[in-house]
């Protein structure tokens, strides 16, 4: 695959990781497949209302006096929590619990500033539930952390734009990366609005400031996706994008809406090209960082030929949604694309399928609210719907 091409480029850039080319562990937390250090599951041999909690360290031991808090969740929006302590096997457990519709339950370990936590879940009636955490040691140390891939994508609306950014963050280390007291800082661009943000269920959280966004949490080994979004004034026919990239990086991509005479430019990528799909046209730049380059700080992104009034006929969604099917196919040669297309679709079809598969386990256990159901299913849906069709096109069947 490519992203395993690009892996020796990683390993580059970090000399500490050099020794590390040949080991698969590395490869595969740069492709996040990685173990679940938590793991949740009905115990047939524990009473019902009863979730048992048990803590071990990287090399399977028992960790004792582990502070465990359980967050409870009601139906109606109520929340409490609950704590314990693990004893010198590393268990402790919550007992009497509610095991009707309206309760959801949430393990949380911190620790050194990490928090490892689970999937909510529900009850069984008849049953309780097992939960099993790994704690690794953890790092301040960020020297391990690499932006895998970073989006920007730019939508016309009126008299601003509208940007979303995407950055896949991969730990490719053994312990568990904590980002700075206070956070880490990322500065928008001047004038920048609006600032909305992706809940994730994991360890990170994105916070609008005065200056930009702040990330806190912490990432373990493996990788992690977070996207925001924000608006910046448009004055005129042409604008600059200014903004810090604090991320060692592999690829980025920059993606705008587009019409006939609009020109991109980002500082050191590919000169941009047009792309059409789906009914629709828009502007691509990328480029991909070789062992030795300097760092992508700032990434500066420079648009010309502006239409005045009104939006552009063009969804910011759709354009990453074809991105998400396309990936950075337009970077390699005109031979290679079929058979990448035809891979992309196929990896992004499976996982679009997993993807629904798991939303419908989770609004089974009423992990998820009804809101939040219906709009993520209907982008799951859609998207898999333009897959099959692109892959229909394709084969011609």
């Amino acid at each position: 695959m490519i992203r395993l091409a690009m892996l020796a480029g990683v390993l580059a850039l970090a000399p500490s990781l050099v020794l590390a080319q040949q080991d698969q562990a590395v490869v595969n937390r740069v492709l996040g497949n990685v173990p679940d250090l938590v793991t949740s599951v009905v115990d047939d041999s524990l009473p019902a209302g009863t979730i048992l909690v048990q803590v071990l360290d990287a090399a399977d031991a028992p960790v004792a006096k582990q502070p465990v808090r359980l967050g409870i969740m009601e139906q109606s929006g109520g929340r409490e929590s609950a704590a314990c302590m693990t004893d010198e096997q590393g268990v402790c457990s919550f007992d009497s619990l509610a095991v009707d519709a309206k309760h959801s339950y949430r393990v949380n370990v911190p620790y050194q500033g990490a928090r490892y936590s689970c999937t909510p879940f529900r009850l069984d009636p008849t049953r309780g539930q097992r939960v099993r955490v790994v704690r690794l040691e953890t790092t301040t140390d960020d020297r391990r952390v690499f932006q895998i891939l970073g989006r920007t994508m730019i939508e016309f609306k009126e008299d601003r734009a509208h940007i979303t950014q995407e950055a896949r963050l991969s730990n490719l280390g053994d312990t568990t990366y904590v980002f700075p007291e206070g956070g880490m800082q990322i500065r928008l661009p001047d004038g920048f609005k609006a600032v909305d943000t992706m809940a994730v269920m994991t360890d990170q959280q994105l916070t609008a400031t005065d200056d930009g966004l702040q990330i806190t949490g912490s990432i373990p080994p493996g990788r992690v996706n977070l996207m925001w979004s924000y608006d910046v004034p448009v004055g005129g026919t042409s604008m600059t994008i200014q903004q810090a990239v604090p991320f060692p990086t592999m690829e980025y991509q920059v993606v705008s809406d587009y019409v006939d005479g609009m020109s991109l430019e980002v500082e050191g990528f590919q000169v941009a090209r047009v792309h059409e799909g789906a009914d629709r046209r828009f502007l691509v730049a990328g480029m991909m960082r070789r062992p030795g380059d300097p760092p992508l700080d700032p990434l500066r992104i420079r648009l010309r030929g502006i239409p005045g009034g009104g939006s552009l006929p063009y969804l910011a969604s759709a354009i990453s949604l074809l991105f998400v099917i396309w990936g950075f196919v337009f970077l390699m040669r005109p031979a290679d694309q079929r058979e990448a297309f035809a891979t992309v679709r196929d990896v992004r079809r499976e996982a679009l399928l997993d993807e629904i598969a798991e939303l419908e386990r989770q609004r089974a256990n009423e992990a998820v609210g009804p809101t939040f159901y219906e709009h993520r299913r209907r982008e799951l849906t859609d998207e898999l719907a333009i897959v099959l069709r692109m892959q229909s096109e394709a084969t011609g069947h």
